[in-house]
């Protein structure tokens, strides 16, 4: 019986090559793999405009047509979880087992505050451009960043920063008591960027989703710690 292939959706300010271990690990199980970069980032084409949600879950879904893929496991680390959401709502009959791993399903941080704290920071830009101040500029920007919940947004190339407020700004909690396909959300214990309270309460929301907390790890273990990812996602896998 042929297998069912594996679709990885990388986080923001990441790509492809991040995964390799992940999905030459998946290779060695008999999996055809599938792990694109996402528009803005790896060997990708820098979007002309801004992007939203919308647009990212439309080049998923023609990814899937151009390669021939009815149906796919996907594994959803951080960003790539919001629109593994979404294409859980929209085109369930894409997916066959929705794995999410530190994703912000339930933003960490209320939006209030974040949007809040970006403007702080961007006014902050003005303020220490002064040239007096501007030797603490960067210092400030990156510390207000932080207190927003927003430091990928820090590190985002100057294109992408429009985009990367149009995804985070956009709700899915209501999202994700529609996902009907079987969801896995593997966690590590010491996410300190999508705490472990944000797993739980999606996994409340999400009808039939299971819960897998592995301790010892963090956010970035699916890339970091792919031995310890493949463990708990081998019983996934099989049932």
């Amino acid at each position: 019986m042929k297998k069912i292939p594996f679709v990885i959706l990388h986080g923001w300010n990441l790509n492809s090559k991040k995964f390799t271990s992940l999905s030459n690990s998946l290779s060695k199980m008999g999996y055809r793999v599938y792990c694109p970069d996402l528009p803005g980032f790896g060997k990708s084409n820098k979007p002309e405009k801004s992007f939203k949600l919308g647009d990212y879950l439309f080049f998923v879904v023609n990814f899937l047509k151009q390669n021939n893929i009815n149906k796919a496991n996907f594994i959803c680390h951080s960003f790539g979880g919001r629109i593994g959401i979404k294409l859980a709502v929209i085109n369930p009959e894409k997916i066959n087992k929705l794995i999410l791993t530190g994703v912000p399903g339930i933003p960490p941080v209320p939006r209030e505050k974040v949007i809040f704290f970006l403007l702080l920071a961007k006014l902050g830009k003005l303020i220490f451009s002064l040239p007096f101040l501007s030797v603490f500029k960067n210092i400030s920007q990156k510390v207000l960043y932080k207190l927003a919940g927003a430091s990928d947004f820090y590190h985002t190339d100057q294109h992408l920063r429009e985009t990367f407020q149009n995804v985070v700004s956009e709700k899915l909690t209501f999202l994700l008591a529609k996902i009907t396909v079987p969801t896995f959300l593997i966690w590590g214990r010491q996410d300190s960027l999508v705490p472990i309270s944000i797993a739980k309460k999606m996994k409340r929301l999400i009808p039939k989703s299971c819960l897998i907390i592995v301790n010892g790890v963090g956010h970035a273990f699916v890339y970091e710690n792919t031995d310890i990812f493949i463990k708990y996602l081998r019983p996934v896998i099989n049932k």
